[in-house]
């Protein structure tokens, strides 16, 4: 699975995008995924922002899941600009188990169905 940072224009910085950009990079490929930057083609995205416009957002060409980072918001909510890596990282964990987890039940359905008929 691939994971996406997409920056904004970076004119109006609150937050250090770059360091948070690294952080997450790092920390995502430890749990096991592909990291790529300015890209469209992710299965999941991270829009960092560097104050409230959200313009890393406004350059979305599809409709992946993402969060959103702007300033020191994520999601909407403000967080401890020390939080937002944490948070980015749950909420990209619990995209990947909820899938897993819809995934392992289409197969177990598919499975039941196939014994029945």
């Amino acid at each position: 699975m691939t994971v996406g940072i997409q920056f904004c224009g970076g004119c109006n910085p609150r937050i250090d995008r770059g360091q948070i950009a690294l952080e997450l990079q790092k920390a995502l490929v430890d749990m096991g995924f592909d990291v790529v930057f300015n890209s469209p083609d992710a299965d999941f995205m991270v829009f960092l922002s560097g104050c409230l416009s959200g313009c890393a957002f406004k350059y979305n060409p599809k409709d992946p899941p993402y969060v959103t980072v702007a300033a020191a918001t994520v999601d909407g909510a403000e967080v401890p600009a020390k939080r937002i890596v944490p948070e980015v990282l749950m909420k990209v964990r619990k995209y990947y188990e909820r899938l897993e987890t819809e995934i392992r039940k289409e197969d177990h359905e598919r499975r039941d169905g196939a014994e029945t008929g």
